[in-house]
């Protein structure tokens, strides 16, 4: 990997302008592409209007056609698409390139001549148009399957941690707008550029990127420093915790300038049992203990310890418990099934998500088999791999928050637990 190296700067160069010139297509082309597939021109929003109305402008699709194509007529129009992405591509790959190699200047091997990369953009083109002819074959014979996808996105994901084993220490750019020789403002104009044709915007010369980046920088410098300085405020009130009316909301607007101070509002209060309130910053926090930890701790054991925390007098009953979108109990179902009570609560929960994709089976990742005695046991089935993530992702929680309601069995009155928060312990 010497930068001197004729044979790796040139290596550096093929795959730079490969880099830059995907770039274009992925930028310009496929993401815009899609967006109009989603967002048809003459789509409606949910509202019954026109999706492309008011300040929405549909984007035009760009891509580099050869001008001796087949496959689609090139017109006056294109001609300026194409010399717009090779200006793109030109200024990308450079910038690329002093990523890997310590040399910049007139002179230096990152220089990419526009013909350079017309004609890069037309191997590319030409290769892409096989490809799309290749795959529609194939695709006809296999019948439309997608069998490749998996195989397709292994490939690259195998590429990318080989190539990331040997890639060397990579060269910082800071961004200079007076510097004409570095190509940092070409770059800015030529993707502006091709935005603005995508979207019908007049295009914008050099010098006026370099007067819209000169009042840009400053002012993302300036805001992120306000804000920053602001929430910094506000987070040692909090830590000092001073009362709720001495902390801040601003409204700022730099370009007025505008500045506006308010007190927040406290939080809205919920009735609770016992004439209480609460908020949604509330909680009832349950945690095991030595003897019962909190994967042991049943569902009976959760709810006599939920009504003591909450101060339920007697004749209060918890009516039902959730987890997320997870009815786990429900009294007027549960309240006489012992198996389900004397079930360890984490379990019950992860029964419901692990079930959520299989809803004709209530056995949740379980099958029943008959034992030699006539009885029968549940035996544990193989788990998708949805699954699998889904049970990974609770078991690496530190606590399980439930909604848990209650209600009045002589006046039928509901209400509602702040949220009932079931806290493990800590894994030395």
């Amino acid at each position: 990997d010497d930068p001197s190296d004729p044979e790796y700067v040139l290596a550096v160069k093929r795959a730079s302008l490969n880099w830059a010139i995907e770039r274009a297509y992925n930028l310009f082309f496929t993401s815009m592409d899609e967006l109009i597939q989603k967002h048809p021109v003459d789509s409606l929003d949910d509202d019954g209007q026109p999706f492309w109305s008011g300040t929405r402008r549909p984007p035009k699709p760009l891509r580099f056609i050869p001008l001796d194509s087949e496959d689609d007529e090139v017109s006056a129009q294109q001609v300026i698409i194409n010399e717009r992405i090779a200006e793109f591509v030109s200024a990308a790959t450079r910038l690329r390139m002093e990523s890997f190699l310590s040399v910049s200047g007139e002179d230096a091997p990152s220089l990419i001549s526009l013909d350079e990369a017309l004609a890069a953009l037309q191997v590319h083109a030409t290769e892409l148009a096989k490809q799309r002819k290749s795959k529609q074959i194939l695709h006809n014979l296999s019948g439309g399957g997608d069998s490749d996808t998996a195989s397709g996105i292994l490939d690259k994901l195998n590429g990318a941690k080989t190539g990331a084993s040997f890639l060397p220490r990579l060269n910082l750019a800071d961004f200079e707008k007076d510097d004409e020789s570095n190509g940092h403002v070409a770059f800015v104009t030529a993707a502006s550029n091709l935005r603005a044709l995508s979207y019908g915007i007049a295009p914008a010369d050099p010098m006026e990127t370099r007067r819209v980046a000169g009042r840009i920088v400053p002012a993302m410098i300036t805001t992120t420093g306000l804000v920053s300085a602001l929430s910094c405020l506000e987070l040692v009130k909090l830590l000092k915790g001073v009362p709720l009316n001495v902390h801040r909301n601003a409204f700022v607007n730099l370009a007025l300038p505008f500045f506006a101070f308010t007190a927040p509002l406290p939080a809205e209060e919920v009735s609770g049992v016992n004439g209480n309130t609460h908020t949604i910053w509330d909680n009832i926090v349950i945690k095991g203990s030595s003897k019962t930890p909190a994967e042991l701790l049943t569902l009976n054991n959760f709810i006599e310890k939920a009504k003591k925390k909450a101060g339920c007098e007697e004749g209060m009953e918890i009516s039902s418990i959730s987890f997320g979108p997870y009815m786990i109990y429900a009294n007027f179902l549960h309240s006489f099934d012992e198996e389900l009570l004397e079930t360890p609560i984490l379990d019950i929960v992860k029964d419901a998500v692990i079930g959520e994709d299989d809803d004709d089976d209530d056995d949740f990742g379980f099958d029943e088999e008959e034992t030699d005695g006539g009885e029968k046991k549940k035996k544990e089935v193989e788990l998708t791999n949805e699954q699998k993530a889904a049970l990974s992702k609770l078991e690496h929680r530190r606590f399980i928050d439930f909604s848990v309601a209650v209600e009045d069995e002589e006046t039928g009155e509901e209400f509602e637990l702040p949220l009932v928060r079931l806290e493990r312990q800590k894994k030395e």
